[in-house]
């Protein structure tokens, strides 16, 4: 009788030291440390207990070959998921690496540059700078559309198409205490779909640890100091 082999769980995220990462065992299966050996997860962070590409690939390709080695994975059968969100399921995890790949359009983007208008539409009120005066004025007349927004700390980050021109991106950034918003690039109408991929890449991807890591590290100082 064939006893069937544990199948392993291999969790893919992003790290800022390291990139594209995948948790899994020093000691691999011969078929998936073949698939990972050919899309560059060829070195050890013990730190994190996972395999990483050399750290001179560049980003855009670490998400193409972790795009692959997910999408190779996931069809052999074996539990690959989301470090970041491990709730996600095999399935999900290709869709994500499909939607991080993407130079696509934002399924949402009609309605982020509706509540995006609306709310500079309020800031007008406020004491801004004339550069800031004029972009905020422009998004709130509907000429610059929001299409994809996150906030870090005190700083929104988004890239908004010029009407009419669809392909013609403009990246913003407001300081959310102050109100100010700055143009921080202007991306030729040739790049469209490379500014929406890196947007998805470096400002819409989840790259915090899954909630329980973070929940842990957080009550770590007040376990210090409680009462014995």
């Amino acid at each position: 009788m064939t006893v069937p082999r544990r199948r392993e769980v291999l969790s893919f995220g992003w790290d800022f030291d390291w990139g594209e990462f995948v948790i899994a065992p020093r000691h691999l299966e011969p078929a998936i440390e073949g698939i990972l050996d050919e899309a560059g997860f060829c070195y050890r962070a013990a730190r994190l207990g996972a395999w990483h590409m050399h750290r001179s690939v560049p980003i855009l390709e670490q998400v193409d070959a972790a795009a692959a080695a997910v999408g190779l994975l996931a069809a052999a059968g074996e539990q690959v998921r989301n470090w970041h969100a491990p709730q996600q399921r095999s399935p999900d995890v290709v869709r994500h690496y499909a939607w991080l790949t993407s130079e696509g359009p934002f399924p949402d983007a009609a309605a982020t540059a509706r509540a995006a208008r609306a709310e500079a539409d309020s800031r007008l009120s406020r004491l801004l700078s004339p550069d800031s005066r004029v972009v905020t004025e422009m998004i709130a007349r509907g000429e610059l559309l929001v299409e994809a927004r996150r906030t870090f700390d005190e700083d929104e980050w988004m890239i908004a198409s010029e009407c009419g021109r669809p392909d013609h991106y403009l990246e913003l950034r407001q300081h959310l205490p102050t109100a100010q918003t700055s143009v921080t690039g202007d991306a030729p109408e040739s790049f469209a779909g490379h500014v929406r991929r890196t947007f998805r890449q470096l400002i819409l991807r989840e790259t915090r640890p899954p909630t329980s890591v973070r929940a842990r590290a957080a009550a770590l100082p007040r376990r210090a100091f409680a009462p014995g």
